[in-house]
């Protein structure tokens, strides 16, 4: 090869070299004259070699270098391939276009970049030119009209975005058979009035994105034409009629488009078609079940469609079928046994059909696929043993050529006993989300060539020791997260498995130590340690994780302080150390880091430094949650580095001050949350500046102001906002109106006043019965988060996540609203909750309230509402919790089985309502009847007399002149009197004292110093303002009334001493 090499450069001076060259690695000479014809330089792909070879070889086999003009000498060089080198960016030489006798010209993918030469124009004897590779770019095509031989034409990748007479220059071409403009970055596929390439018979012109979203007629003329790829692009609409024309297509690939209706009748009447892909299309209804004249198909690829219906009869019959992929449609039935005749079959994947269930599980005529390599039935219900699968796949020759088996939620059961010892090449198994039960088998260890194996969310138990991963060197991804594991292995253990990259291991019990075999793991990419029990972290893996795209330890007991996180070389990862018990300040995390999830930690001090750490370096990270920390302090005004972010919430902190001018800055942000924090001051200005917010919540702090009136205006995409118990104060602004996707409002516990306004109807969101928010979350793997909601629902808060987007509330309570609730409320059909309590409202509930049919929660009570509740009402028949008490409501309470489930508390405080659940009964009027009984209704115009009152008032009058009367007027009576209230508080005292009340620190207080405690003060003045008034009644001066008093008192004194 380097002999080779020195072809490209000295070229010319082979002749010199005294050398046979003809037997050089890839040069091919004429056998009589010597001369060299071809230069076979092609080396194979990086991914040939990771796949037959050592890695690193490729790099050590490829040609570089420079290109000696000297190679022109070579004059009847016919064939000339360098594609697969690494020519490190140079330009494709110019001066090959002065190599008149080429024929087959290939530089791609070799390293050359930058415009293609338009000398390449010469070659006028060139049949097949081949510059696949992404570094080209081409300004002007018209060079491409002087190679009239040309046959061969692959342009893939080549940026042709600006060559817009590309389509008129190859019309120029008429010998073209096979062109390949995949990729290039074509905008316009332009009609043709008379096609000159008719003898064309291969097309590709997939992943371009035409604008137009048609096909054009012209490409339905090639007649000849036996392969077509238009995939990955935007056509849309049904299949075109056109298409039955193309008698002679065999390969027909419209994947990835917008295609949509059903599949036309004719479609499989192309008796001519080997192979067909639709997938990623909008293909809907039922896939035919006539019979169909594709006898010949060997692929069938319908992937990620719409189809709904069984599987037709017709596709049992396709008996030379190698590729069926109905994965990801909506398919239901049974699927027949007759799948098991296509037994030339070597992939299958019916993949997530939750509907499909295969009639009897998994045949055991399937033992007899034997070129089966890929069996893929996600999620498709076998309802079957673990065991019987493996007996039956390991009994026949399907077990020597399967390599893939992915079972994924297919409700297995059973343990794994038998011993699959016929998968020699085995590479992918799948066995995740089923119910298999049973210790994990030994003979796992026996997979030797397995590389991918996913058994989790099962009910595995039992503990996993070094035999369990014996043979398994190949093995790159394990995930057996999820079950009730024990991994018992030595401390000095190291994997056989060395070249792993996605380890999980998701609720196993491996703490409290650190797993140390770790640190033998070299090209780890995921590691998923979370909930394992692990208490401790050495700081070795702190700059092992710099390898890591994606880190999760959360869930555990991890104690101390997190280091400096080192620079983390992908573009992409995540960090989620969450629910841990850390401590200390935030650890400094450089740009790379694109996820970090921190909370439910003991995380302390300022943010300042986490947040400004490097002020020039722009930050790429796009989600952050600090969430339920003990973080104080303000936040600093250092946004502007943060521009990326998406995500970003501080929760439940003690972070205090203004919020940030800066955070302005964050214009690509979806998702703000400051709940449960000190924070004061108005909302900034600038927040108008981040208009991609679908949530706002920065409740439960001290904030002030008025409601922004451009929060309708400029953050119109918002589904969340949430004001709770803060102080605003003023009116709630009608521009709020504006936000039609709004499901959520939460204004409660504030100082606002005025109405509510009545254009809540453009609420458009919460008026639709099927609308589901578009709520921000990030699902990748085992990692899940996204925005939350704490919200006041039936009594309690609620703090909603997953089912969040499906959440529809209005929360105005406690606050100083005024004026009657809007008609308009019953516009909002899909409305869940309503919280209008603990305000000023009037008027009268609305009379359309029962149109509400999903609210589940209503809540007017502490309001000033009067009326008649409305019949309507009773139309709410998923509420389970109403409370209208502590209202001016009358009438009787309409009748319902649901309103019947409510007790009487729904409805308390107001007097005029009654009947049940009420105690109060009704007339047929709906007035309430006093004991069961017609009150008699007094005649003329005059008053109505409760005489219970009056006799209750002359009652109170004798009754209370019957006592003080006596003692006002006589003397002697009233010396009597206080004689004996000091004789029966002094009996009482000693009766206390010889019981041992007063013993010790028990003693109790002096009555005086009751009398006189604070609480009791304003009781004083009231009885010495009573008495001041009895006295000036009676015509006794309020001293003398004490003199009498403190005699009384002397004389009881003297009484008591003689006695003692």
């Amino acid at each position: 090869m380097e002999k080779t090499m020195s072809i490209l450069q000295i070229g010319s001076h082979l002749e010199a070299l005294k050398e046979d060259c003809c037997t050089w690695y890839g040069v091919i000479c004429h056998n009589l004259t010597g001369h060299v014809l071809e230069l076979h330089l092609r080396t194979l792909s990086y991914e040939g070699y990771y796949e037959e070879a050592d890695k690193e070889y490729h790099v050590k086999s490829t040609f570089g270098g420079k290109i000696s003009p000297s190679l022109l000498n070579l004059k009847h060089l016919r064939y000339l391939d360098l594609s697969n080198n690494d020519f490190q960016g140079i330009q494709i030489p110019k001066f090959l276009g002065s190599m008149g006798s080429l024929r087959y010209l290939n530089p791609s993918r070799a390293g050359f970049r930058g415009m293609v030469p338009h000398e390449l124009g010469n070659l006028s004897n060139l049949h097949y030119l081949y510059l696949n590779a992404a570094g080209y770019y081409v300004e002007n095509l018209q060079w491409l009209s002087g190679l009239s031989f040309l046959e061969f034409l692959d342009l893939s990748n080549v940026n042709l975005s600006q060559t817009f007479n590309w389509l008129k220059v190859i019309n120029t071409l008429p010998s073209l058979v096979e062109l390949h403009l995949s990729n290039c970055g074509l905008q316009h596929l332009h009609p043709l009035l008379n096609v000159n390439f008719s003898s064309l018979s291969i097309l590709d012109f997939s992943s371009n994105n035409f604008r137009e979203s048609f096909v054009p007629n012209w490409i339905f003329h090639l007649k000849t034409l036996t392969s077509l790829n238009l995939a990955e692009n935007q056509f849309q609409g049904p299949i075109p009629e056109d298409f039955q024309n193309m008698t002679s297509l065999q390969n027909l690939d419209l994947s990835i488009n917008t295609f949509n209706s059903s599949l036309p009748k004719w479609f499989f009447h192309l008796g001519s078609l080997v192979s067909v892909n639709l997938a990623h299309n909008s293909f809907e209804s039922p896939i035919s079940s006539e019979p169909q004249n594709i006898t010949s198909l060997k692929k069938l690829d319908l992937y990620a469609n719409n189809f709904n219906s069984s599987i037709s009869n017709w596709l049992y019959n396709c008996s030379h079928l190698e590729l069926l992929d109905l994965a990801y449609n909506s398919l239901q039935g049974k699927i027949s046994s007759a799948i098991a005749g296509l037994t030339s079959l070597t992939n299958l994947d019916l993949s997530t059909n939750k509907e499909l269930e295969l009639d009897g599980g998994i045949s055991r005529s399937l033992k007899n696929h034997c070129k089966l390599r890929f069996l893929s039935l996600l999620e498709v219900k076998l309802s079957q043993d673990i065991n019987d699968i493996l007996e039956i796949l390991s009994a026949g020759c399907v077990s020597n050529g399967l390599e893939s088996l992915e079972l994924d939620g297919c409700q297995l059961f059973g343990c794994l006993t038998n011993h699959p010892s016929h998968f020699r090449n085995l590479v992918n198994l799948r066995l995740s989300v089923n119910s298999i039960s049973g210790t994990l088998p030994v003979w796992f260890g026996a997979l030797a060539n397995v590389v991918e194996i996913d058994i989790a969310h099962n009910f595995l138990e039992g503990n996993v020791s070094e035999i369990h991963f014996t043979n398994l060197t190949k093995l790159e991804s394990f995930d057996a997260s999820e079950n009730h594991l024990m991994l018992r292995v030595c401390s000095n253990w190291i994997p056989p498995f060395d070249h792993i990259e996605f380890l999980r291991l998701r609720s196993w019990v491996i703490g409290p130590q650190f797993p140390v075999w770790l640190h033998s793991l070299k090209y780890l990419r995921e590691v998923d340690l979370s909930n394992t029990k692990i208490s401790s972290i050495p700081y070795w893996f702190w700059n092992m994780s710099a390898q890591f795209h994606y880190l999760n330890i959360s869930h555990n007991q991890i104690h101390g302080t997190i280091p400096h996180i080192p620079n983390i070389d992908p573009s992409y990862s995540s960090i989620d150390l969450s629910s841990n018990h850390f401590s200390g300040p935030l650890p400094w995390i450089y740009a790379s880091v694109e996820t970090l999830i921190l909370h439910n930690n003991s995380f302390s001090g300022s943010i300042s430094h986490f947040l400004c750490y490097k002020k020039n370096q722009v930050k790429g990270m796009i989600n952050l949650n600090l969430d339920n920390n003990l973080l104080s302090g303000e936040i600093p005004d250092c946004w502007m580095n943060w521009p990326e972010l998406w995500f970003l919430t501080l929760n439940n902190n003690n972070l205090s001050g203004n919020i940030p001018k800066s955070i302005g800055a964050l214009t690509s942000l979806k998702s703000l949350h400051l709940r449960n924090n000190n924070l004061s001051g108005e909302i900034p200005l600038s927040l108008q500046n981040c208009s991609k917010l679908t949530t706002l919540d920065i409740g439960e702090n001290e904030l002030i102001g008025h409601i922004p009136t451009w929060i309708g205006e400029r953050l119109s995409n918002l589904v969340i906002l949430i004001f709770r118990a803060n102080k605003f104060h003023g009116h709630i602004p009608k521009e709020l109106c504006h936000l039609a996707s709004l499901q959520i409002l939460d204004l409660s516990h504030n100082n606002l006043s005025g109405i509510f306004p009545s254009c809540i109807k453009n609420f458009s969101s919460m008026t639709k019965i099927d609308s589901v928010a578009q709520v921000f979350n990030v699902s990748s793997g085992y990692l899940y988060f996204g925005d939350d909601a704490l919200i006041v629902m039936k009594g309690r808060m609620v703090e909603y996540e997953k089912i969040l987007k499906f959440v529809k509330s209005i929360d105005l309570s406690d606050n100083n609203l005024s004026g009657e609730i809007p008609e308009e409320i019953t516009s909002l059909l899909s409305l869940q909750s309503l919280n209008l309590s603990d305000n000023l409202f009037s008027g009268k509930i609305p009379e359309d309230i029962g149109d509400m049919k999903m609210i589940e929660v209503l809540d007017f009570s502490q309001n000033q509402l009067f009326g008649a509740i409305p019949q309507s009402i009773t139309n709410l028949t998923f509420l389970n919790l109403l409370n209208l008490s502590n209202n001016n409501l009358s009438g009787r309470i309409p009748t319902s089985t649901q309103l019947l489930t409510f007790s009487s508390s729904s409805f308390v405080g107001n007097k005029g309502l009654c009947g049940p659940p009420v105690s109060e009964n009704c007339s047929e009027n709906g007035v309430i009847l006093n004991n069961g009984k017609d009150e008699e209704k007094g005649k003329g115009d005059g008053a109505e007399v409760d005489w219970f009152y009056v006799s209750m008032a002359l009652g109170f009058i004798v009754g209370f002149w019957s006592v003080l009367g006596p003692l006002a007027i006589n003397r002697r009576w009233r010396y009597v009197y206080f004689h004996f209230l000091d004789y029966l508080g002094h009996k009482i005292w000693w009766s206390l004292r010889k019981n041992g009340v007063f013993e010790g620190p028990k003693r109790i207080l002096p009555l005086r110093s009751i009398f006189y405690s604070q609480r009791c003060q304003k009781q004083v003045f009231k009885l010495k303002y009573a008495l001041t008034k009895l006295c000036i009644t009676c015509r006794i001066s309020y001293a003398d009334l004490h003199k009498e008093k403190d005699h009384c008192s002397r004389t009881s004194r003297n009484v008591h001493k003689e006695t003692a």
